[in-house]
Formats: C-alpha cells, structure tokens, sequence
C-alpha cells in the first residue's frame, strides 16, 4: 500500500484542485463551446462542483476511525469525475496512487439518526425543536415543484427525486444551519435550503438539501408531537450520511429496470425530440 499524504500533500492538493475547478467553471460559463461532456456545458459544472464540494474539509486526516474524506471522494465520484481529478492531480505532479488501492470504506455512508442514541456522541443538546415539521408525499412535490418553477432555466430538475419517494412516506424538514452545507445562495425570492429527512420508495431515510419557499415552509403545521421534536433537535448527525445522490446510485445498480427510471428518460427524450415550440 502507497503511504497516505501527508497533512502538507493534503493542503496542496485542496488547493489545487479548487483553483482548477473554479478556474474550469469560469471558462465553461464564459465559453460553453468548449465542453466536452456529451450533455453541455452545464453538466460539466455540474459533474466538476459536485466531486469538489466536499475538498474545503478534506485536508484533515481523520485516522481515529479510519476515515479519510480523500478515499471516500474517489471512491464516491463518477468514473468521469474520477477522470477530471486523475488529470489533475497527475498535473500537480501528486502521486495519487493510494486513492485507488484503498480498500472500499465501510460503510460509505450511514441512516440518518431520528433520535438520540445511549452511546458517547449519540446525542447534542436539543436545537430548535419547534423548527422541525413533517409533510406527506404529496405536500413534498408540491413544495419542491413550486420553488423549482423559481430556479433559473437549466437548473437541474427534481422529478427523479420526487418519482422515487415513497408514496405514503413522511418526510421531516427543518432549515439549514449556519456552518452546514450551502450548496446554492438564498434566492432567487424567498427560496432558501432547507434540510430534509425524506422517505424512499424501499422504506430507505435518507438525507436531501431541498430549495424551499421561505413563505410556503412557514405556513406548514409541524404535524409532529413535542417530543418527536425534541428526539430530532437532540439527534446527532454524522459527516457519512446517506444522501438521496447515494441511494440514487444503489438504486440504478440494484433495479437497472425501474419503471419510474425509464418512464423519466422517455419522457426526457421526447422533450429533447420535440424541441422548442415555435410561434405562429
């Protein structure tokens, strides 16, 4: 096994990697002719921010469990994000072999907890219990297909998603909190990111980041009991979550012929067909 990089390595390639990305996306918005991903300009931002967002925090080694965000942001991109960092890290001149001989982590990522657990970390002092509240499948995709009809046009659409809830699920939402996650500035309007615990269609909890109406989120009742509220603002959460991108990914590899999948791409391909409408 090739050592593991050290704490300088680890800063140097942060570094690196984040100056291409951002030096890569300004040229794709600048210049999309010069994608080469076979859907546009868009995706290729898309697919380089996606495999970067987690690099801010990667330079720490975190040994004492056997973690190591480097392993587990390889392990986890795409095979053409693995093709981008593999060309630039090869550019930085960083010998990145331990990346790919790195056993599988196990696991990649873990349920959400709804609770708190009787065990050391297993719980926080309660935040914001009143925050929380729950909605049923269909208040979900009305909320989520409302904020979208905001989005800017090419905004990654979010019906895969809401094809794959569970019909009967509950869904918990909360607002994000300073220091999580901000994978989109507030607006345009009043959409602000909101952290959910959403329900799959196998009974998976899984976490998603949902661009929310602020004034929609406020009108809805908590619909759940004072101590289910307060059992979720004293649950802890972890740094491998299962989010909706990872079960999206078992998902395709377990059901390759999932009706909702291939209802989507039909429905897909024959926008694409059609086109634009023209105007008489």
């Amino acid at each position: 096994m090739v050592r593991r990089w050290r704490r300088r390595d680890r800063e140097q390639v942060v570094a690196g990697l984040l100056s291409a990305a951002l030096l890569e996306i300004r040229m794709l918005a600048f210049r999309p002719d010069l994608s080469r991903h076979p859907d546009g300009h868009l995706a290729e931002i898309h697919l380089i921010a996606d495999v970067c967002h987690n690099l801010p925090r990667a330079a720490a080694v975190r040994a004492a469990n056997g973690f190591d965000p480097f392993v587990y942001i390889w392990q986890t991109a795409t095979a053409d994000q693995q093709r981008w960092l593999s060309e630039h890290l090869e550019s930085l001149g960083v010998d990145y072999r331990y990346l790919v001989q790195s056993p599988p982590w196990p696991p990649p990522a873990t349920t959400p907890a709804r609770r708190p657990r009787l065990a050391r970390r297993g719980w926080r002092i309660p935040r914001d219990p009143g925050g929380f509240v729950a909605v049923d499948t269909a208040m979900m995709r009305e909320l989520v297909r409302e904020a979208h009809a905001l989005e800017p046009s090419g905004r990654k659409s979010p019906e895969w998603t809401l094809a794959h809830l569970q019909p009967e699920g509950r869904h918990i939402l909360r607002s994000s909190r300073l220091g999580e996650p901000l994978f989109l500035p507030d607006g345009p309007g009043d959409l602000r990111q909101y952290r959910g615990l959403i329900q799959m269609r196998d009974g998976a909890t899984v976490v998603d980041h949902l661009r929310i109406r602020e004034s929609s989120f406020a009108r809805l009742s908590a619909s759940l009991s004072p101590m289910e509220r307060w059992l979720l603002a004293a649950a802890p959460y972890g740094s491998r979550e299962r989010d909706v991108s990872l079960w999206g990914r078992d998902h395709r590899s377990a059901e390759p012929d999932c009706s909702q999948c291939s209802a989507l791409a039909s429905a897909s391909a024959d926008a694409g067909t059609r086109g634009p409408r023209s105007e008489s």
